[in-house]
């Protein structure tokens, strides 16, 4: 999949650049426009395609015991290029990992909305988009589904764009 591969050069300035959505720790930090834009064409059935970057970051070395941190902190940052493409039928996700490629499908792209599910989150509430194959599932029963030790609870899907409203005195 050409693009997807991700070289030593290719900087989260290069996906900007390259009019990719760009998500930073989990929240979207550029493309809002551009994602709104394929939301639409897929919501009318319209074949459309979209680039996402996910960029993570360590954050605050003092959230880490010392140890660990050594331990990881040449692992970062790390950036992926997932390229979702609606097909008019089907969500396709390819994205690579570890030079491996993954390729998932979905049904359904459903949009979340809704309170920080705790009261000690940074962020006050969230905008979520998440593909899944049923579109009768709720946010809770995907986090019930991801917290439960039950086999057969885990629901299938993959979280592709979130933006957060932070809490007053944070920024993310």
């Amino acid at each position: 999949m050409e693009g997807l591969e991700v070289s030593d050069s290719f900087s989260l300035e290069d996906a900007k650049n390259e009019g990719y959505v760009v998500m930073e720790d989990g929240d979207v930090t550029f493309g809002e426009n551009i994602w709104k834009d394929f939301v639409k064409l897929s919501s009318k059935k319209k074949p459309s395609k979209v680039r996402v970057v996910h960029y993570y970051t360590l954050g605050d070395p003092a959230r880490y015991e010392p140890e660990y941190y050594e331990s990881i902190k040449d692992d970062y940052p790390v950036l992926y290029i997932l390229e979702l493409e609606y097909t008019g039928d089907i969500y396709r996700l390819r994205y690579y990992e570890d030079d491996k490629l993954y390729q998932k499908e979905f049904k359904y792209l459903m949009r979340y909305e809704g309170e920080a599910e705790t009261k000690d989150a940074i962020y006050s509430s969230y905008v979520r988009y998440v593909l899944v194959d049923d579109n009768k599932v709720t946010w809770n029963d995907i986090m019930r589904g991801l917290l439960s030790s039950r086999f057969g609870d885990y629901i299938p899907h993959y979280s592709i764009y979130t933006d957060l409203n932070y809490k007053d005195g944070y920024s993310g």
